[in-house]
């Protein structure tokens, strides 16, 4: 379905980036993997072929262009740029330094932003009918108490994607945000579920429960089911599709 379409992942050195990472791999594609931990990204890559391992804090503008430089050296071209990478906070807004606001917003909304600028710039220079799936959040729909800043940060996203999608549709630039609920991966069970049991003094398991009974579909989400749903939205059978957020929350946020 997308062989040899060239593909940038943020955030790919575990969870959602490898699960996407591996599936786009599966359809043939020529993947670029980013993260800002170069020894577990390393680990996570090492010995998988027709992949391009760079290590990079996207909130930093000179590291985007180092990557589209070095990309555009290794493959000559950009198809398709999935914008995953995220730090959580679960906090509440009244102790949420400035610095702490800033972090966040600089990786989610800034990174979101730097990276899409390089790949957009690059498509429409060279005529490329490109796709952007950009990774928001639940929360960022919904919004989630003691996760102000990061539910800001993912509504943000929400935002930009849509106006965004306006602005390059005349170019032939799809341009999609997908919204996951309560997904099973190491960053939501130590830095969602762990945090919340430690601030509370709870038992994480007791919390996972009550978390999962809070789900219509009472289950979490596998990376898998995510990543499918973002191949989908970067191949040629969504090409219709454009500036749309996706929910796939199994129902939680059902309005």
């Amino acid at each position: 379905m997308l062989k040899d379409k060239v593909v940038i992942i943020t955030g790919a050195s575990k969870g959602l980036g490898l699960s996407t990472g591996k599936i786009f791999l599966r359809e043939g594609a020529k993947v670029v993997v980013i993260a800002r931990d170069k020894d577990l990204l390393e680990k996570s890559w090492h010995g998988v072929s027709n992949v391009l391992t760079l290590e990079g804090d996207i909130s930093s503008e000179k590291t985007v262009k180092d990557i589209f430089e070095k990309t555009l050296s290794h493959y000559g071209n950009i198809h398709i740029l999935v914008n995953n990478a995220s730090i959580p906070l679960i906090k509440k807004m009244t102790e949420t330094t400035l610095e702490e606001w800033e972090r966040l917003f600089s990786v989610n909304m800034t990174g979101t932003f730097l990276m899409s600028r390089e790949a957009v710039s690059h498509m429409i220079k060279n005529n490329i009918k490109g796709k952007i799936i950009n990774i928001s959040s639940v929360s960022g729909d919904v919004g989630a108490p003691l996760g102000t800043a990061y539910s800001a940060s993912k509504a943000a996203i929400i935002g930009f994607s849509k106006a965004l999608s306006k602005e390059v549709a005349s170019s032939g630039i799809n341009v999609n945000c997908i919204c996951p609920g309560a997904m099973d991966t190491d960053m939501f069970h130590k830095d969602t579920t762990g945090v919340l049991a430690e601030m509370f003094n709870a038992d994480r398991e007791t919390l996972l429960k009550k978390t999962i009974n809070a789900i219509p579909l009472k289950r979490l989400l596998t990376p898998d089911e995510v990543a499918e749903l973002i191949l989908y939205l970067s191949s040629e059978k969504a090409s219709g599709i454009t500036g749309q957020t996706v929910n796939i929350d199994c129902g939680y946020a059902i309005h």
